[in-house]
């Protein structure tokens, strides 16, 4: 067996320990951000009501990954929910326990092999090789395919594209899509987008591109804290999931905006930062891993107390915005 399992026998072990001693309680690692040196752990028991249900799903959810790990396969958050509704109560439940399971054992939701049906698309000159036989070519799905739910079932990618382009919003990989931007763009490119904040797939999927197929990334994202977040999740992973952000994150990811230093030359294209917004600025400054060049744009944003979106120069967008960005190097 491997090492996933001897862990979960350990923790199993743990755990009849003290329910021989009347102490039914599973001890949860919490995030290394901000945790006090005394307090890492969060218990989690069934002793106590207000967390009984919370025990009892992280139990099962542990007895789950470990028949996993033992005979293989895998298993869906929406699949699990739908073999006894009224035991998980929502899908979230579920997706709160394989959270918890992945801080016990210190991997991502993808070892685990339970899964969340991935959102992320693709287009572009790309195949995807299943270890399976199966072939996924973006050619034949017209235009953009859905990654696969399981991007550790893809043996290999093949590609001649030169650089790989993401784009925050699912609205704006269609317009550019449609635009023709793979044909017009002038070099063989693949187009992803996370539909928003990015899933463990399409960040892993991205990874490989990079490493395994050596290809420079670009990602163009909202001029406002959230874009900038979601830039960051690609490069450095999510604060959620900080503890095993290996083979998920991409560090060279090169950010072409927008800018928030370019939202002076938007005019009326531009809104007011709201309350939340500013929340979500000085929650990135808090963060030790931001890049200066980052840190710099997001004080600017702060300054001007404005913000901007894709759409705002979507009509140059492919022929224009992209284009120039990459060739010049405006990135950061």
């Amino acid at each position: 067996m491997g090492e996933f399992a001897e862990n979960l026998e350990r923790i199993a072990l743990e755990l009849i320990a003290n329910l021989v001693r009347g102490d039914g309680t599973l001890r949860v690692p919490r995030n290394p951000n901000g945790v006090v040196a005394t307090r890492p752990f969060r218990r989690v028991s069934y002793n106590n009501r207000r967390s009984r249900h919370s025990f009892c799903l992280l139990v099962y959810m542990l007895a789950k990954t470990h028949r996993l790990q033992v005979h293989g396969g895998s298993y869906t958050v929406r699949g699990l929910y739908y073999g006894d509704p009224q035991l998980f109560r929502s899908q979230s439940k579920i997706a709160s326990a394989r959270l918890d399971v992945c801080r016990m054992l210190g991997t991502s939701p993808l070892q685990l092999g339970v899964l969340s049906a991935s959102k992320g698309l693709m287009a572009g000159n790309v195949r995807l090789l299943m270890v399976n036989g199966d072939v996924l070519d973006c050619s034949s799905y017209g235009g953009a395919m859905t990654l696969p739910t399981d991007p550790e079932k893809v043996d290999c990618i093949e590609t001649q594209a030169e650089l790989v382009v993401i784009v925050e919003k699912e609205s704006v990989f269609e317009s550019l899509v449609s635009r023709n931007i793979l044909s017009t763009f002038g070099r063989s490119l693949i187009l992803i987008t996370g539909k928003g904040y990015p899933d463990c797939c399409t960040r892993r999927i991205v990874h490989r591109l990079v490493e395994d197929n050596c290809l420079p990334a670009y990602i163009l994202v909202d001029a406002d804290p959230f874009g900038i977040e979601i830039m960051h999740i690609y490069r450095h992973g999510s604060k959620a999931m900080s503890f095993s952000s290996h083979g998920l994150a991409t560090p060279s990811l090169r950010w072409i905006g927008l800018h928030p230093s370019e939202i002076p030359v938007l005019g009326r294209q531009a809104v007011a930062l709201g309350t939340g917004d500013n929340k979500k600025i000085n929650d990135l400054l808090a963060r030790s891993d931001l890049e200066p060049g980052v840190r710099q744009e997001l004080r600017i944003m702060q300054d001007v107390q404005l913000k901007a979106e894709i759409e705002s120069v979507i009509d140059f967008l492919a022929d224009d915005y992209i284009p120039n960005k990459i060739n010049r190097k405006l990135y950061l």
